[in-house]
């Protein structure tokens, strides 16, 4: 898991910038990263981006701050991003399960 605490923000102006971003959410703490969603992936479509925050206690701040203001015209959906551990879980057993694989092949063993 990250050491940096994320935030997603939804209902985005297709116009935003990251400066803009980072002018917004900097007045909350000190943001790591901003990336803003092109609509590629079904699981961040358009208007999405998350905030990456140095810290636990600014992302909260940004949060409770930022949830439901009007930003350039839209009211934006903010929250803490959870990872959904189950598709981790599935990742991490896939990756042990190669690397399993690949010692067995190499001492011999079936």
């Amino acid at each position: 898991m990250s050491d940096f605490p994320i935030v997603l923000v939804k209902n985005l102006p297709y116009s935003s910038s990251t400066d803009s971003l980072y002018e917004l959410f900097g007045k909350f703490g000190n943001v790591h990263q901003i990336r803003i969603s092109d609509g590629s992936s079904e699981d961040a479509p358009k208007g999405t981006c998350i905030v990456i925050f140095t810290n636990l206690v600014s992302a909260q701040k940004a949060v409770q701050g930022a949830n439901g203001i009007n930003f350039q015209g839209r009211y934006l959906v903010v929250s803490m991003y959870a990872v959904d551990i189950s598709k981790l879980d599935r990742q991490q057993y896939a990756i042990r399960a190669d690397r399993l694989e690949k010692l067995k092949q190499e001492h011999g063993i079936q």
